[in-house]
């Protein structure tokens, strides 16, 4: 048996790894070099490749051969950050609209097999994509990366908490596999988990309760919903080491409900189904590294330009080796805040904070729109509030909608009416509704703002 070693850690892994497990680790060790470069080389590496796709874009896919010839670039040039900003962004509406036209007649045969699916469509209108096995590949190798940049201990047993099928009926079942899954075939792991993330909360604590799990996956306000219901009931989790958060943004007071009620540090990754991984947490900081392998990834104020350190902007971001469906300063629709150089060691790019997207902003009555940081992370101080949601239901008008164990106070309303004025700076009339449950989007996601009105 032999060890990978990795962050002071042994691994252990199979004597005998087949094809793809021996490439992924061969990434990971070209990963371990390509993430110390200096900066100036990893972005003249990403337009190396990115050329490459061009070159494909010219001959293969002609929405983009034309949309490049009209923003001046031609085939064979090479690239510039400045000829690179005359790409036109391609919003997320365009790429649900266009569809069948980003992609090319057929993909390059060494890609390996075609792979397509669709994103949950929280915005009403599903987008439709296409991977090749080439690109997939970089993904469940990117995956790998969390656990080995943080350390989890691989023999202990995984829990997986998701969305499993659409519709009302929520499967009440357990599955069991044998490996923590793709990627970690090549590891000697412990078996894995996986239930339904809408199972209430007491129901997810007995199942990683009984199945003694070590490390979970699941959205970050599953994560704190579980925290909660510990702290108000007393239970534990002796075997949780960590908790893996992905598929939303990451709520003000998770971190800190996970460390003190559940003793377990979050790590939190940014991915969307289009694209794949974007970022990862920093294995000694709370903020992110940008996947600067497998993806060019630009933050642009609303000018268009680079946004410096501090700064935020629109994410702009595009895959570096799908060939199936290319999408080039492609605009997810998502807000993120530039960040400085890390003392971790790693120059890959950083992002401080991720925000909400462009649909779930606050729009204020004068046509500002803000983002909608609206001080959540207090409502868990008042321990009768279970759960919570802030919808904005009118121009200028907000609605607390609320599950509790006890009704609130009069003092409670108006700290909650006065956080909510201070955070936004406006003076919203504001609204209590009080319900039994506040479900989950059809994608298994929760937003804990969303704007009504258009």
């Amino acid at each position: 048996m032999f060890a990978l070693r990795s962050d002071h850690r042994d691994i252990a892994w199979p004597a005998l790894p087949n094809e793809i497990n021996a490439r992924i680790l061969a990434l990971h060790f070209q990963y371990e070099q390509f993430e110390r470069w200096p900066l100036a080389d990893i972005e003249a590496q990403q337009f190396r490749q990115i050329e490459a796709l061009l070159a494909f874009c010219h001959t293969d896919v002609p929405f983009w051969r034309d949309r490049l010839r009209r923003a001046g670039l031609r085939p064979g040039q090479k690239l510039t950050p400045q000829l690179w900003s005359r790409v036109p962004v391609l919003t997320r509406r365009d790429a649900q609209e266009l569809g069948m036209a980003l992609r090319p007649a057929r993909a390059p045969a060494d890609h390996g097999r075609l792979f397509t699916g669709a994103t949950s469509g929280s915005t009403g209108m599903p987008m439709h994509y296409a991977k090749t096995e080439l690109a997939r590949f970089f993904f469940v190798a990117t995956n790998l990366r969390i656990a080995l940049w943080h350390g989890f201990d691989m023999t202990q047993k995984l829990a997986v908490s998701r969305l499993l099928a659409s519709g009302a009926d929520v499967p009440t079942g357990v599955s069991t596999t044998l490996n923590w899954g793709e990627g970690y075939e090549g590891f000697i792991t412990g078996p894995a988990v996986v239930f339904d993330i809408r199972l209430p909360p007491a129901r997810q604590v007995e199942i990683l309760r009984q199945e003694q799990v070590g490390a979970l996956i699941t959205f970050p306000t599953n994560a704190a919903q579980l925290a909660l219901f510990c702290r108000d009931t007393g239970q534990t989790l002796p075997a949780l080491r960590a908790i893996n958060t992905y598929g939303e943004l990451m709520p003000d007071d998770c971190r800190t409900l996970c460390h003190e009620v559940l003793g377990v540090d979050v790590v939190d990754v940014y991915s969307s189904e289009e694209t794949g991984f974007l970022s990862m947490q920093c294995p000694e900081h709370d903020h992110h590294h940008v996947m600067a392998e497998t993806m060019k990834l630009e933050i642009i104020d609303d000018a268009g330009r680079p946004c410096g350190p501090g700064q935020i902007g629109r994410v702009i971001i595009t895959p570096l080796h799908n060939f199936a469906m290319p999408l080039l300063r492609y605009d997810i629709g998502d807000y993120a805040q530039v960040g400085s150089r890390c003392t971790c060691g790693r120059t890959l790019p950083v992002l401080t904070r991720i925000m909400g997207r462009a649909r779930d902003r606050v729009r204020l009555p004068n046509g500002e729109a803000r983002l909608a940081f609206w001080g959540s992370q207090q409502l868990y101080k008042i321990p009768a509030i279970v759960q919570h949601q802030l919808a904005q239901i009118a121009p200028e008008t907000m609605e607390y909608r609320l599950v509790v164990r006890s009704p609130l106070t009069a003092d409670n309303e108006k700290l909650l009416e006065s956080m909510l004025h201070n955070s936004l700076g406006y003076p919203f009339t504001v609204r209590f509704a009080y319900v039994d449950d506040i479900p989950r989007a059809a994608s298994g996601k929760y937003q804990d703002f969303i704007s009504e009105i258009d």
